[in-house]
């Protein structure tokens, strides 16, 4: 803080002999700044929300499969797309043959999904 009080200090004394306004060439920093310890560091702009594109009615069902929003960018399908085989593997979730096999037919269903979302991204072209 004793930084702000010097520069006002400066600002002030050097124009208060004339007319002008004091504060019109002075210009702080924006934003919010964050304390840790004895350090105060400005905090960097907000991630601004990637945009949606249009998706071909085909692919709506796929995004839904997912569980996204249709047009989200590639990186959120893909990452949408590992989450839900981590929860939904075969592997992990099924302990009998049944339940084995429920959970192959659902991690292929989402693979399928995935993959004609991403060649769609790829090439423009729906299966």
């Amino acid at each position: 803080m004793q930084n702000f009080y010097d520069r006002l200090g400066e600002i002030l004394r050097d124009k208060l002999d004339s007319d002008e306004d004091p504060f019109t060439e002075w210009e702080p920093h924006t934003g919010n700044i964050r304390r840790a310890g004895n350090a105060h560091e400005r905090t960097p702009p907000p991630k601004q929300k990637p945009r949606r594109i249009a998706v071909p009615k085909e692919l709506i069902k796929d995004f839904r499969v997912l569980g996204l929003p249709p047009g989200v960018p590639l990186e959120e399908c893909k990452a949408a797309w590992k989450r839900l085989l981590l929860e939904n593997h075969p592997d992990r979730r099924a302990q009998t043959p049944s339940e084995q096999k429920r959970s192959a037919q659902i991690t292929s269903h989402i693979t399928d999904s995935y993959k004609r979302i991403l060649r769609w991204y790829e090439t423009g072209k729906v299966l």
